[in-house]
């Protein structure tokens, strides 16, 4: 049965509001496919998960249902109670179908490990820690809702969430017009930067690195600064169109790999620059519908070359679940131009086949169209070792482009 707690920790959704960190988000969607194995259908199991996390939507195969359940739990991460419940539920679902699944004290466990301040107590969620729970007079007064302001934008719907932060369409009026923009406001917890200045000094250095980067592919920022609950934001021109796989599914497949040879080249120009990105996945590349020209967003978890700092790097993984590279998992603090290449290689294959790439079990393309088995000595590669793979960006997207001419699909 659902748990209960109270209504105010439902809806609230402020600066003080406890959030579920990417960590305890990523072992929890391990924990669910984990479960979900367990049955001779999977996919329907990670589709119950989805729906309780809000997601609607019937995935098109078991490899994207898994990358929709993580986009779906990252989406109502920022609530860390309304989250609890909806994976409790989930677990609820499964263990209906007869599945094993773990007891609350096992999955009391895992919040206390990575400090989330909630415990499972059928039938109810509990607070451990009273004074980290929501203040309600602060959050009312910089949460940013429709209708709130960040000095001169006006905020409407949000429009994306992820792990470094929310997107909302924001528009601001002049003596001329009502212009619109998105904003993207930045989260410190997922970061695991409390401290201000901290905060402050991530900020500037992502601000650094977009300064450099002025291409098509890239999305410009025009302003920036602090909200007055002093989180960092960032303001861009919004992009109508679609992300990337779901803009590629009705196109040929020529037309494709097209796309991705047009996003090679935007991070060939980062590259350059001493940019790199980390979390190239579908949803941080938009197919603007006007030109068809796809634009790489959200350099949050960018780094830059020329100001590595040893003694700061973190150990933990940069980057979304089935487009890291190996290297990265195995050593979270490996930093260079290879992970965004393995990245785009992810995406290409999964764009045609409509299913993530297995690295260690390759399922050739020419099994989906005969046409496409020139594309998969290239893919092989670069989803292969680092020592082997394509050296840089523009290095697969002459690959790529090499096959693009004789493709016939």
């Amino acid at each position: 049965m659902p748990l209960k707690f109270p209504a105010e920790w439902r809806f609230e959704s402020g600066p003080n509001t406890p959030k579920v960190p990417p960590d305890l988000v990523s072992e929890l969607h391990t924990l669910a496919i984990d479960i979900a194995n367990q049955h001779e259908f999977p996919k329907s199991i990670i589709e119950s998960f989805k729906a309780r996390f809000g997601s609607p939507s019937i995935s098109s195969s078991t490899d994207w249902a898994i990358s929709d359940l993580d986009s779906a739990m990252t989406e109502k991460s920022p609530n860390a109670p309304a989250f609890i419940a909806s994976f409790w539920q989930g677990l609820e679902d499964a263990q209906a179908e007869q599945l094993d699944i773990p007891t609350p004290k096992q999955v009391n466990a895992i919040l206390r490990k990575h400090k989330v301040p909630f415990e499972i107590r059928p039938p109810k969620i509990i607070a451990t820690d009273e004074s980290l729970i929501f203040d309600t007079n602060e959050s009312k007064t910089t949460d940013n809702q429709d209708g709130q302001s960040i000095h001169a934008y006006k905020l409407g719907e949000r429009i994306g969430q992820g792990g470094f932060g929310s997107v909302y369409i924001a528009t601001r009026k002049t003596s001329i017009g009502e212009f619109e923009f998105a904003i993207k406001i930045l989260d410190p917890s997922p970061l695991g930067e409390n401290d201000p200045e901290k905060l402050r000094i991530r900020f500037r250095r992502e601000i650094k690195s977009i300064q450099k980067l002025q291409h098509r592919g890239i999305v410009p920022y025009f302003d920036a600064g602090l909200d007055p609950g002093g989180r960092p934001y960032l303001v861009m021109p919004r992009i109508h169109g679609k992300n990337i796989r779901d803009a590629a599914m009705s196109k040929p497949f020529r037309t494709r790999v097209k796309l991705m040879s047009d996003v090679l080249l935007a991070v060939d120009y980062a590259h350059q620059n001493k940019v790199l990105h980390r979390d190239i996945k579908p949803s941080n590349i938009i197919v603007r519908s006007s030109d068809e020209q796809p634009i790489i967003v959200d350099f949050g978890a960018s780094y830059i070359l020329d100001n590595l700092d040893r003694e700061s790097i973190t150990t933990r993984n940069i980057g979304s679940q089935g487009y890291i590279p190996p290297e990265v998992i195995a050593l979270p603090k490996t930093r260079n131009t290879l992970h965004d290449i393995y990245s785009c290689a992810v995406i290409t294959y999964e764009i045609i086949s409509g299913q993530l790439p297995n690295p260690i079990e390759y399922r050739p393309l020419a099994l989906i169209n005969p046409g496409l088995e020139l594309l998969d000595p290239v893919l092989i590669r670069a989803l292969g070792p680092s020592s082997k793979r394509h050296q840089s960006a523009l290095d697969l997207r002459e690959h790529l482009n090499s096959v693009i001419k004789k493709l016939e699909v």
